[in-house]
């Protein structure tokens, strides 16, 4: 059961993207995906959730292609933020001002045609998101029945967790019971690095992907290089490391206190992956494989 929705009043306000914006030191592959941002658009247009736990100031898709610039990225995953609940408007407009560069994972509203599912794939839509970490806005049940209904278009379910046991509880029925990949944000958010054996033997048998996002979701430390996170991602890289994503997780919501540089988390990637190979696998074949670009 999800808590009470907060009043508008309620919600805090996130801390903004840095700027300007700066360039890492490590250069990014060719061809290199972002696989989880979300934009923030007018509020006098795209309209809060009123259950939402945070409050996000906007950021626009102009500002991110400042990150794009910056970074060397080539491509990125929209993914939609649970302040906008089933209301995918502003996603969608961002995937069709940006164009063959983007993907978008969407929360659809349990009524959805497939006349709009199909509106939504030609935009660029690859994925249903479940978020149950925030307040909830669609349910385990009508998560597996969308995602019986989008798996011939190739699409996958992306799952936000904070691992428990309560939650393992949960993943082993969606993965009984869901016939999409799943893909689990940000590491699965673990109680600490130690990475969970289920987690691990989803990402062994190709049944799912992590990806590797939001350290600072996670570490003790208020800044990179959030070294007390370096086990989980090698454990989860090691598992399998054709299904493990990157993501920057720009604008990084739910941050109240001053966000990381988007190219200090760039600049993670040699210690978290180990080679150049590992690098082009994690940021360019596997999301492009995942996404179909």
């Amino acid at each position: 059961m999800s808590a009470a929705p907060p009043e508008a009043h309620d919600a805090p306000t996130c801390a903004p993207p840095q700027s300007p914006v700066r360039r890492p030191r490590v250069a990014l592959p060719t061809g290199s995906c972002d696989t989880h941002i979300h934009v923030i658009g007018p509020p006098d247009r795209y309209r809060l959730d009123a259950r939402r736990n945070y409050t996000p100031v906007a950021c626009s898709l102009a500002q991110y292609r400042e990150v794009m610039a910056a970074c060397g990225i080539a491509r990125a995953v929209l993914v939609q933020p649970s302040v906008y609940g089933t209301d995918n408007r502003q996603l969608l407009d961002a995937l069709r001002e940006g164009g063959a560069a983007f993907r978008g994972v969407v929360v659809p509203a349990a009524g959805v045609s497939d006349a709009e599912l199909d509106a939504m794939h030609a935009l660029g839509v690859r994925g249903i998101r479940l978020n149950l970490v925030n307040p909830q806005v669609v349910g385990l049940d009508e998560a597996v029945a969308l995602s019986a209904r989008v798996v011939d278009r190739g699409w996958h379910l992306q799952v936000q967790i904070r691992w428990s046991a309560a939650a393992q509880a949960t993943l082993a029925s969606i993965v009984a019971k869901a016939a999409l990949p799943l893909v689990i944000d940000h590491m699965g958010r673990p109680p600490s690095m130690q990475a969970p054996r289920a987690l691990l033997d989803l990402l062994a048998s190709g049944r799912a992907w992590a990806k590797l996002s939001a350290p600072y979701r996670l570490s003790t430390n208020d800044e990179p290089p959030y070294t007390d996170v370096l086990p989980l991602v090698r454990a989860l890289v090691g598992a399998n490391p054709d299904q493990v994503l990157w993501a920057s997780d720009w604008p990084h919501t739910e941050r109240f206190t001053p966000t990381p540089h988007d190219a200090d988390l760039v600049d993670l990637l040699p210690e978290w992956l180990g080679s150049d190979d590992l690098v082009r696998r994690v940021c360019v074949t596997n999301p492009a494989r995942l996404y179909g670009y």
